[in-house]
């Protein structure tokens, strides 16, 4: 198959493309679409400005160019950097802007799909091109639709003490996470960890999800659906200061030392105990001092 990714310029966006590129890369024909877009909502107040310096600029400008020049040709790490994935599976990785720009939706003609997959993708895909794939465009919401739709569904999740948190792989429509529904696959929340650790995982859950039905998509046939019930839809916008304050005061923590240094220490071969772990460490001590 011809398979579109579009993914998100991120940590959490990286480390979803590189369990998703794992499993079809090998097998398919395979170009990503990233995005880098940040909301205002993102750097309104300070807590989730934390939030989205350690998901995206200490990640962008200073922890994945650390990681290449360490590791210039690669390494047998679990986790590649952008640069990395495109060397590892030899594909072609492009930041394009707003799907819904015309040259955007001429380069996804050009690229004649057969199926497309937006995971952690920051646009919204217009219907010109969701019609496109011959097999479908599949989205992956990191929430349970259709009671947390909206952004951060992971923060809803903990801050209504759930005990696991959703992400539904559906089919995209004109609507914002509205489609009809393939699955929802399953993360039990863990509260002795982080936001962003929960984040993480939950894409982890689409991912394997839309891997159980991969068989389908590469049998030739779009994925079985159904419709999303209107009842308990509930929109949620990005979490404002009094309620990241209100998550904390709980309990709650938005991003923990430990956690950041153990997703990070993914894309190096020896994990945590990889000779230059304490170099790591030392590096993103001194972007968050």
């Amino acid at each position: 198959m011809k398979v579109v990714v579009c993914a998100k310029k991120d940590l959490a966006g990286c480390v979803a493309l590189n369990r998703l590129l794992a499993a079809i890369a090998p097998r398919h024909d395979v170009f990503v679409v990233l995005s880098d877009y940040v909301l205002d909502a993102e750097c309104s107040n300070a807590y989730a400005a934390s939030l989205v310096a350690h998901e995206r600029n200490m990640v962008l400008e200073h922890i994945l160019p650390w990681l290449e020049a360490r590791f210039p040709e690669g390494n047998e790490a679990q986790c590649q950097t952008y640069a990395g994935l495109k060397k590892r599976y030899g594909i072609d990785m492009e930041m394009w802007g707003p799907m819904r720009s015309p040259a955007s939706r001429q380069a996804m003609r050009d690229l004649a799909p057969d199926v497309v997959i937006s995971c952690r993708y920051d646009y919204v895909i217009p219907t010109e091109v969701i019609d496109m794939p011959r097999l479908g465009t599949y989205g992956m919401h990191p929430g349970a639709l259709p009671d947390l739709q909206g952004l951060c569904s992971p923060f809803r999740a903990m801050e209504h003490g759930n005990e696991r948190s959703g992400c539904t792989l559906f089919h995209l429509d004109a609507g914002l996470d509205t489609g009809p529904i393939v699955e929802i696959g399953w993360w039990p929340i863990n509260y002795d960890r982080s936001l962003l650790w929960n984040f993480v995982h939950t894409y982890f859950a689409g991912i394997d999800a839309l891997l159980r039905h991969l068989p389908e998509l590469e049998a030739g046939r779009e994925l079985t659906t159904h419709v999303q019930s209107s009842e308990g839809r509930k929109y949620f916008s990005y979490p404002t200061e009094d309620e990241f304050r209100r998550f904390i005061q709980k309990g709650g923590q938005i991003v923990l030392p430990e956690d950041y240094h153990e997703v990070l220490s993914w894309f190096l071969p020896g994990g945590l105990a990889d000779p230059v772990m304490p170099e790591l460490r030392a590096l993103v001590s001194s972007l968050e001092s």
